[in-house]
């Protein structure tokens, strides 16, 4: 989502589409002079401009988008999850950027997922109660909403209430993940009595509503730390504890956002803000910018073998030196300044001027 206010123009540009040689459709092109709420799934969108339309700001309107997905698309984003913020104050130019991924857990262990023998227990941490991390939603977005949102909270909630109480039509993609996961759900009474009828999927079309959902998000709203130290915080730590969870009350009572420095480079003649560590995904992009540094892929063409080889490699480097160096920095030192420099893309760069890709590293 890309939200700016105090700006006559908005220009978004999606640099994965570009990258993936996707071109975007004249028709489905939007331009607004005063704000635009940008996101995965149209009613999500909507909550975001409902709450701009109601004299709302960016950051209303981006928390409200945020909450409407977990409604719409649990499998993308809920709060149960956690995520990153990047903010740009139009006062001073400033960019700031908030940690609210989820955390481990206090009694979590570095072999927690092995069995006796040492070997990796298979999909140990990616189903079941083990597999959770602390959730960073409700805090982050309630931190950033209390530090810079215009809107009462409660009416930022609002719209996520209504999805979840009223309804919504169930998109083809929200079939096929709860279908992908389906073996999952079933093994969880719970989350099969609300995203199936007795393991009937839902089809595109039928409205889905979440009232137990509902009921949470109306508890948010009017009380935000319900979800860390109040009822939602207990529920959660007594179902850990009775499912083979480890996440206690005391984690998520401890539970808190971090505000850390963004990191910033230069593309060519634009300034490039993304988030830091623990988050990838910004040393990745400015390693991959600048690696392509002044090539002209048009003139390469987008869909030529020296145009995917270049963008293949590129990415390849960045993705290797993710396993290698990447990690939360309040645990491991992240050589941000020497993967993100110049001269290291330079020397990467000479390493894949070859007719042939090279085989994947480390």
């Amino acid at each position: 989502m890309l939200l700016k206010s105090r700006v006559k123009v908005l220009i978004y540009t999606c640099l994965t589409a570009w990258l993936c040689g996707c071109q975007q459709q004249p028709n489905l092109r939007q331009r607004s002079q005063q704000g635009m709420a940008v996101s995965a799934h149209p009613l999500a969108s909507d909550a975001g401009l409902a709450v701009l339309q109601q004299g709302g700001n960016a950051v209303d309107a981006a928390a409200a988008t945020a909450l409407a997905i977990s409604v719409v698309e649990p499998f993308s984003a809920g709060i149960g999850g956690g995520g990153f913020l990047l903010l740009r104050r139009a006062e001073t130019g400033t960019v700031q950027a908030l940690d609210f991924r989820e955390r481990a857990p206090k009694r979590a262990t570095r072999d927690m997922y092995l069995d006796k023998q040492g070997k990796v227990r298979p999909r140990a941490s990616l189903d079941g109660h083990l597999a959770a991390g602390i959730p960073g939603t409700v805090a982050g977005l309630y931190t950033v909403h209390r530090e810079y949102g215009k809107l009462p909270w409660a009416k930022v909630v609002a719209p996520a209430i209504a999805l979840a109480e009223k309804g919504f039509p169930v998109s083809a993609r929200f079939t096929k993940a709860v279908e992908r996961r389906l073996e999952a759900i079933d093994k969880n009474p719970a989350a099969r009595e609300v995203f199936t009828r007795s393991g009937i999927l839902y089809q595109p079309g039928e409205i889905l509503v979440q009232r137990d959902l509902a009921r949470t998000l109306r508890r948010i709203a009017t009380d935000p730390a319900s979800f860390y130290t109040g009822d939602i915080a207990r529920s959660i730590a007594r179902d850990m504890a009775n499912n083979g969870g480890i996440i206690t009350l005391e984690d998520l009572k401890n539970y808190t956002p971090i505000w850390r420095n963004p990191i910033c480079g230069r593309f060519r003649a634009y300034e490039i803000c993304a988030m830091s560590p623990p988050s990838s995904g910004g040393v990745h992009l400015l390693q991959i910018l600048n690696i392509l540094g002044d090539t002209e892929i048009e003139k390469l063409g987008r869909q030529s073998a020296d145009t995917v080889h270049l963008l293949a490699e590129s990415m390849r480097i960045a993705y290797a030196d993710r396993a290698e160096y990447l990690g939360d920095p309040d645990f491991v030192s992240v050589p941000i300044k020497a993967l993100t420099g110049r001269s290291y893309a330079q020397s990467s760069d000479r390493k894949f001027k070859c007719p042939r890709p090279h085989p994947p590293t480390r």
